[in-house]
């Protein structure tokens, strides 16, 4: 059986991408690359795009431009493909793991980096400070933003999201109501719990406005409906405590609350790693996102080698190999002949780089066609072929798929 991609990465804030990058750079020299694909239901960069990012102390404040812009620019120099969409089911259980989108589209592959967040994201970040606000700083912060916030009456109402945990916040923000607002609750996410007239339950679909927050679109069991405000509250502390995701796995508590990992990023069932806020333990954070990113899309990538080349990869610092180095010893495998070349590549880079003599190979780079059948179809001795791929591989110009089952 064959699939569409070596690794598919669900989620693309900070950790998403810098585990797709590294599943599809791995390492400065000689790394046969992953074939990647990223899904994301929003802006490119999550969190780390609404106000910038302290990595280790205040000198390491990071603006949210440069951050995403940095990342953004490694996945179009490396032609990392992203569909826009968000996930709804992944299907698990087999070798081939299966993703499914709201758009109808189903994606295959070896292996699955679940980078979710903690919050399915939509276009709040078109709004942020403009109608939308996010409880931030501290409790005490809060308690003293709403008092702020409800000494205004808000007209129509004024709307509260949140998970869960928003229950916490609840309370507190109908004591302080001094503007005596129509509040109105939201908790996104499918848990138990009866609608009432301040509170309901389902998905924000959208913020719209012309300019300015104007209200929100909301899906309920019920089907959707339009809710017109001038201001929303974001309870993201709801979210650290209790996560929202949208995607069925079938694999019973993989994702309640957060996912359980080792230290290499593997979950519990083989060939599917989770890294960022929806893991256990450790502390939220943009150095987390960023280290897990990066030891997520290594692992994967390990992951998927091994179900190709049936040995480990050379990883070198990353994690180096005790063992007593051969004068021959090559950092690429052997090609077996029955490997399936994918260009990573747009046609046009992939014809230059094969020159004007092998330029027709461009076409048969596809993933469908084996090293043995694209020799013979072209009728190029088999090894001087392998010598050509091996050069695209350094090149960082393609991979290879392999069949499966």
């Amino acid at each position: 059986m064959r699939y569409d991609w070596d690794v598919i990465v669900v989620g693309g804030g900070p950790a998403g991408l810098n585990a797709a990058i590294r599943a599809r750079w791995v390492k400065r020299y000689k790394a046969i690359p992953c074939s990647t694909l990223l899904i994301e239901n929003s802006h490119l960069g999550g969190l780390a795009g609404w106000r910038g990012c302290i990595f280790t102390g205040p000198s390491w404040k990071i603006p949210g431009k440069e951050i995403v812009g940095r990342l953004l620019r490694d996945m179009e120099s490396l032609q990392v493909q992203v569909h826009q969409g968000r996930v709804n089911r992944i299907n698990f259980q087999d070798e081939i793991k299966e993703v499914f989108t709201s758009d109808g589209k189903v994606f295959r592959s070896l292996a699955v980096i679940v980078a979710a967040g903690i919050k399915v994201l939509v276009n709040e970040r078109d709004y942020l400070g403009r109608g939308l606000e996010v409880t931030s700083m501290g409790y005490e912060y809060i308690v003293s933003h709403l008092k702020i916030l409800l000494r205004k009456k808000w007209e129509p109402r004024l709307v509260i999201v949140g998970s869960e945990k928003l229950q916490n916040l609840i309370p507190l923000i109908r004591g302080l109501n001094a503007g005596k607002s129509p509040l109105l609750f939201i908790v996104e996410g499918e848990g138990e719990g009866e609608d009432t007239d301040d509170i309901l339950r389902g998905w924000v679909e959208r913020y719209w406005g012309d300019g300015r927050l104007q209200g929100l679109t909301f899906r309920t069991s019920k089907g959707f409906r339009k809710i017109r405000c001038p201001k929303v509250l974001l309870d993201f502390n709801s979210y650290e405590l209790s996560p929202a995701r949208r995607f069925e796995t079938g694999a019973g508590d993989f994702n309640s609350p957060f996912i359980k990992v080792d230290q290499d990023m593997q979950t519990p069932i083989p060939g599917v790693f989770a890294v960022g806020d929806v893991t256990s333990g450790g502390y939220n954070s943009f150095a987390r996102a960023v280290a897990q990113g990066i030891a997520g899309g290594l692992s994967a990538y390990r992951y998927v080698y091994e179900k190709k080349f049936g040995i480990p990869p050379s990883l070198f610092a990353y994690r180096p190999t005790d063992f007593l180095i051969p004068a021959r010893f090559q950092e690429l495998p052997p090609l077996d002949g029955r490997l399936l070349p994918k260009s990573l590549v747009s046609d046009q880079e992939m014809k230059a780089a094969l020159g004007k003599s092998r330029s027709g190979l461009a076409e048969e780079l596809h993933g469908k066609l084996s090293i043995q059948e694209i020799a013979e179809k072209k009728k190029i001795p088999l090894e001087d072929l392998k010598k050509v791929l091996i050069h695209l591989v350094e090149k960082k110009m393609i991979t290879f798929h392999t069949e499966v089952g």
